[in-house]
């Protein structure tokens, strides 16, 4: 028979408290939290980017199929591995300085006890538009290293550049929609954090 170590049983406990323990905040880690773009470019390709600063907090409550959440995106942070169109982008986005834009989850809509879609709103130029963010994957597990839950997922939706306002040069030859897939993996934080 094989002996449990001590930590381990707080492991497994926390484990267990965790599936029933409502609700709980989990803070989006930068090294794991994007935001990618696909854009159609020229009837031949996709060009694919993403804003490579991303912070964060959700709140879960699974027992009540809950959720709320805010996620900011630095547009400065752009990236498509090409200068030029960055510089383009930064300058279509508004991006100067340290520019951000909001994402507020307003709920979460589950199946069982994964979340199926969020539902919220993108804050942009002084607007606010509704964005549905569909769940491609979600998962939760106890991440050995850091011995607390980590969740996360892909979420996408697509979108009308033209909603956005979004005025690029023709020559670039972008089209529509946008796809935005929204890649998170948030740490659950302990009261107080």
């Amino acid at each position: 028979m094989t002996s449990l170590r001590p930590w381990s049983i707080v492991w497994l406990l926390a484990a267990a408290g965790a599936a029933a323990a409502a609700p709980v905040d989990y803070q989006l880690t930068p090294t794991h939290s994007f935001v990618h773009f696909e854009w159609p470019h020229a009837g031949l390709s996709t060009l694919r980017g993403r804003f490579d600063k991303v912070a964060g907090r959700v709140t879960l409550d699974r027992a009540a199929r809950s959720g709320r959440g805010q996620v900011q995106i630095r547009l400065d942070s752009v990236n498509t591995g090409r200068p030029a169109l960055d510089a383009a982008l930064r300058r279509a986005l508004g991006a100067e300085g340290e520019a951000s834009t909001g994402y507020t989850i307003d709920t979460l809509r589950f199946e069982g006890d994964r979340p199926v879609a969020a539902l919220g709103r993108l804050a942009w130029r002084e607007r606010e538009l509704a964005v549905e963010l569909r769940a491609e994957r979600f998962n939760c597990y106890l991440n050995p290293l850091l011995r607390r839950e980590v969740c996360g997922g892909d979420f996408a939706a697509d979108i009308d550049p033209a909603t956005l306002g979004l005025a690029l040069d023709p020559a670039f030859g972008l089209g529509r929609p946008i796809r935005l897939r929204v890649q998170v993996e948030a740490i659950r934080q302990e009261r107080g954090e």
